[in-house]
């Protein structure tokens, strides 16, 4: 008899209670700062994520189901620092085969097969014939096309889904075609070719049959190292394929992340290697702020205080929008609280890198700093 999965993450409203089955993708025992140890849990389903606590006997629940298992949780939903969370009052273990695994795995909001149809299109496009036939090496090859297609784009931060990763190349595809459009010196082919690598090791990093996880080799090597390593193997696999190509293949893959600051192991020593890098960057950060939008339940106009961006962000939908939502005191036209950011945390952010910044301009990251998010272009374990 199959578990009915209750609550969806999306349709949990704040000062409800729920009883719903998630997977759990995330289980911490902490300290609380009065010295009793509590349960924080990130749960997931096809919908998105929501973080949970379990106050009462946490040790002795922590010891009732593992990371990656089903848990069925009855809990009050409540809003903290503008998100939503879940305090839990029950918590067990659900046997896989009670429920359907396609309720747990966000995935793309887009046709995976319509993408991938189109991103094939487009690289069926490139004129050089030497870098088609290496793509074409991967996209021939059904075991892989079925993996990629599939995998998220990383772990957190930008395109965490599946079909993540799809959705994520295919965009940069589109920019890259904008992009040689603009600028006619921008070989194409070596551009789109750098795109479609660029992130290919994640299907080798990154395990996400069930919550999305690090391999072994993924913790040891990272997708840059084993994107490298795919490249060699297929291009010492195909006929007179050209050392020069298959070396400035590589740098694509290997310099994508921009600097040295950023977990790059090369800067961008051609142009379409830097194009590559900008673009990238570009479409991560874009799906980050208009995730951190979507997910949040902070009301008016402004977001909590982001650490990761060391800034607030704000909601702008168009003319319409300042029409709708402006609203004044009855003492002479000043925003309402409810539409300004609340006091910047004390403290400021010293205590978290900031990945955000541009080296020569108020620093880059230093090696040991902390963070509780990720820089959107930097290996994230």
């Amino acid at each position: 008899m199959k578990e009915e999965k209750g609550r969806f993450v999306t349709d949990i409203q704040p000062d409800e209670q729920i009883v719903a089955v998630f997977l759990c993708e995330r289980k911490d025992l902490f300290t609380g700062k009065t010295g009793q140890p509590y349960l924080s849990l990130r749960l997931i389903d096809r919908t998105g994520a929501v973080d949970g606590k379990v106050w009462e006997n946490a040790e002795t629940v922590a010891k009732q189901f593992k990371v990656e298992d089903y848990v069925k949780v009855k809990a009050s939903a409540l809003t903290y620092n503008g998100k939503l969370q879940l305090r839990i009052n029950q918590i067990r273990s659900v046997p896989d085969s009670v429920v359907d695994a396609a309720d747990f795995q966000p995935t793309t909001r887009y046709d995976i097969e319509e993408m991938y149809a189109e991103l094939r299109a487009l690289l069926n496009g490139m004129a050089n014939p030497q870098l088609k036939r290496l793509v074409l090496y991967f996209l021939d090859d059904d075991a892989f096309a079925e993996r990629f297609k599939h995998a998220p784009a990383a772990k957190a931060i930008h395109h965490p889904f599946i079909g993540g990763l799809l959705e994520h190349v295919l965009s940069l595809a589109k920019l890259a075609k904008l992009v040689c459009s603009h600028y006619p010196n921008v070989d194409e082919s070596m551009l789109l070719t750098g795109v479609f690598f660029h992130d290919i090791g994640k299907i080798r990093e990154l395990e996400f049959e069930r919550a999305t996880s690090y391999t072994d080799e993924g913790r040891l090597l990272g997708h840059i190292t084993l994107g490298v390593e795919m490249v060699n193997e297929a291009a010492a696999k195909l006929p007179d394929f050209p050392r020069e190509l298959k070396t400035l293949v590589a740098h694509m893959i290997l310099s994508h992340h921009g600097v040295f600051e950023f977990g790059s192991p090369k800067r961008p020593k051609i142009v379409e290697a830097m194009v590559l890098s900008m673009i990238d960057d570009l479409d991560a950060r874009v799906a980050s702020f208009q995730a951190i939008l979507d997910e949040e339940t902070q009301e008016g106009r402004w977001s909590q205080y982001q650490k990761i961006y060391e800034r607030y962000l704000y909601r702008w939908q168009g003319p319409e929008s300042l029409k709708n939502n402006d609203s004044q005191d009855e003492n002479g036209g000043k925003p309402t609280p409810a539409h300004r950011p609340t006091e910047r945390p004390q403290g400021g952010t010293k205590d978290f890198h900031n990945p955000i910044r541009f080296p020569g301009l108020g620093g880059a990251a230093k090696e040991g700093d902390k963070n509780l998010d990720l820089p959107l272009w930097k290996d994230e374990e």
